[in-house]
């Protein structure tokens, strides 16, 4: 898992911190679920994840990086569909 910053530290890119423990308690949610059918269901929430960091870090870095990021995002989704469907 990435660095969590306290609520006192910047991120690398001097932004703003977000409320830690909300992401936290969801990343710890998430490893709680069990089973085939909390598979499509992580896929899912992880695209929506990727997908919207992809349009936070289209403010600032190079495209390159976000279409990538939004192309995964793409693939988790379809993993995701699959998933499902099983």
């Amino acid at each position: 898992m990435g660095r969590l910053y306290t609520e006192n530290e910047q991120t690398p890119a001097g932004g703003a911190l977000v409320d830690v423990p909300v992401f936290e308690d969801v990343i710890a949610r998430a490893q709680e679920l069990r089973g085939a059918d909390s598979v499509s269901e992580l896929l899912r929430l992880s695209a929506a994840l990727l997908e919207h960091c992809a349009y936070e870090l289209a403010r600032s870095e190079s495209r390159g990086q976000v279409s990538r990021m939004i192309l995964i995002s793409a693939e988790l989704e379809r993993m995701a569909r699959d998933a499902a469907t099983k």
